[in-house]
């Protein structure tokens, strides 16, 4: 129970961070900085739903963090997407609507690609249950960071709607 709770706080900082990345312009600092604050406490979550011990351990902190450093262009992109989206929703296009989804599909191709790619690995490196445990908590990590992100912007008729009133 406590870490479900811990992983929901950790989440909603994340979101309440990057919702605030769509309302301005995010330096590659700022972007940057979010990202390495968010991995720090992504990866005490992580550290707490896969329980790894011994030489495993060494090995999959080892990969773990190749996994973060990996993932930082990817998640850099996401954010400006969320701030391209929010400039977009005052002069939607046709063009514009089908390049966002466009862009969104990529990153998060790319993001799963990096995710399996470093499941092999640590599958490899350490067994089949521990990948597995990786797998499935930055999954749900994920889910719940998407969820709550999109929770907090509105959708674009949402934006047209409260524009008309």
């Amino acid at each position: 129970m406590f870490l479900m709770k811990k992983i929901i706080t950790l989440t909603a900082l994340f979101s309440m961070f990057a919702s605030l990345g769509v309302l301005a312009q995010t330096s590659d600092a700022e972007a940057e900085a979010l990202i390495n604050l968010w991995g720090v406490q992504k990866k005490e979550a992580i550290s707490k739903l896969v329980p790894v011990i011994g030489n495993d351990s060494v090995v999959f902190w080892k990969l773990y963090d190749e996994y973060q450093e990996s993932n930082k262009s990817t998640a850099k992109n996401r954010i400006r997407l969320y701030e391209q989206t929010a400039r977009a929703y005052s002069n939607m296009t046709p063009a514009t609507a089908d390049s966002l989804a466009s862009q969104y599909f990529k990153n998060r191709v790319e993001q799963e690609s990096t995710l399996q790619d470093y499941y092999k690995k640590i599958k490899k490196a350490t067994n089949a249950v521990t990948a597995f445990e990786f797998y499935q908590a930055e999954v749900y990590i994920l889910t719940q960071v998407r969820a709550s992100i999109m929770h907090q912007i509105p959708t674009y008729s949402e934006f047209q709607n409260s524009m008309k009133k």
